[in-house]
């Protein structure tokens, strides 16, 4: 008498439970994703409306403790920035500014994330206008739920 291996074969509701299951986690990942990026684009968006209200205080905020500044070869810590808001409010530099965001990537990692974007300012003053162009990357962390900006790099581009 010859005797099988008794086999034990999954119900197919086991496999269709798995592929539910794995549908609903990537379904809430990518949704998570999607809602951190939106939440990183508003923190840029905010970020850089400081510079045209010299909001130290609120850019201050918006940023780790440990965050820098590195635009066209020199490197900036906040109380740096401060000093440049104060020079700016003091001289009574009044100014509007209209940001463009061109976002190239941005990639989430947990608490960490990354933006490369253009960005085009014009800045309207005194009935004059002026356009401005950088390449720029930015790096986030996630403290307490909230994105902050820990780093930006900026480079200047040249219009031709």
């Amino acid at each position: 008498m010859i005797v099988k291996p008794l086999t034990v074969k999954k119900p197919k509701i086991m496999k269709f439970r798995l592929l539910i299951l794995t549908l609903f986690l990537s379904t809430t990942i990518f949704a998570q994703e999607k809602k951190d990026s939106l939440e990183i684009f508003k923190l840029l968006k905010e970020d850089y409306h400081t510079l045209q209200t010299y909001d130290i205080e609120k850019h201050r905020e918006l940023c780790t403790d440990n965050y820098l500044l590195s635009e066209d070869g020199e490197i900036l810590r906040m109380d740096d920035e401060a000093a440049f808001y104060k020079k700016q409010k003091d001289a009574n530099d009044v100014f509007e500014r209209k940001d463009y965001f061109d976002f190239k990537y941005i990639g989430i990692f947990e608490n960490t994330a990354y933006a490369v974007y253009k960005l085009k300012a014009d800045f309207f003053k005194n009935g004059n206008t002026m356009q401005m162009n950088w390449t720029e990357s930015v790096i986030f962390k996630k403290i307490e739920g909230e994105w902050k900006i820990e780093l930006i790099h900026s480079t200047p581009v040249k219009i031709k």
